[in-house]
C-alpha cells in the first residue's frame, strides 16, 4: 500500500489513508480519514456488535428476555 498521510487522502477525496504504522492494537491496516480509526479495529468492533445483537435476538425470539445495558 502506498503512505499517504490524512491531510492528502482528505484533500484527494479518499475515505482511507495508510500510514505505514500499526494501531495501538497492531493493525497493520488503513485508517479512516473523518475520525483517523483502524480500519481492521472497526470492522472487529462491528463484528463483535452484530454478534451481540444476534444473541439478544435469538434470546428473545426463545421467550427470554436479555439483560440489556
Amino acid at each position: 500500500m502506498e503512505i499517504i498521510t490524512r491531510m492528502s487522502a482528505a484533500k484527494a477525496g479518499l475515505k482511507r489513508y495508510y500510514t505505514g504504522k500499526q494501531c495501538k492494537r497492531g493493525h497493520d491496516s488503513e485508517r479512516w480519514v473523518y475520525n483517523g480509526h483502524c480500519v481492521e479495529c472497526t470492522m472487529e468492533s462491528n463484528r463483535r456488535r452484530q454478534a451481540e445483537i444476534k444473541r439478544i435476538m435469538d434470546e428473545a425470539s426463545k421467550g427470554n428476555v436479555p439483560e440489556v445495558i
